[in-house]
């Protein structure tokens, strides 16, 4: 590096307690603010399977943090759709199982 002339520089990072916190006005289940990744996340189970979302805000104006969180919400009602919609295909399929002319127990 000395001989091309470069120099290395070190950037400044803010410490944990230094990075803003967001409280929200109208919390919605499986959506947190991470403080550490400064981005909102949204989880939720599908079939078993663990799927996670995140989004950043493109800065920290009340603007930008709401639109962010309202597309992690977005997403997390997606999901629970699916979910809904996967429940009900595995209900029908043990309907189906049934012999017709057979009386299902309950």
């Amino acid at each position: 590096m000395e001989k091309t002339g470069l120099q290395r520089q070190v950037k400044p990072v803010a410490t944990l307690s230094e990075l803003p916190v967001f409280q929200l006005k109208v919390p919605y289940p499986g959506v947190i603010w991470s403080q550490a990744e400064q981005q909102w996340r949204a989880r939720c189970s599908l079939g078993g399977v663990e799927r996670n979302f995140r989004v950043r805000p493109k800065d920290h104006s009340e603007a930008e943090l709401e639109r962010s969180f309202q597309v992690a919400v977005a997403w997390k009602k997606k999901q629970k759709k699916e979910n809904q919609k996967e429940k009900e295909k595995e209900s029908k399929a043990v309907k189906s199982k049934v012999k017709p002319g057979r009386k299902q127990r309950k």
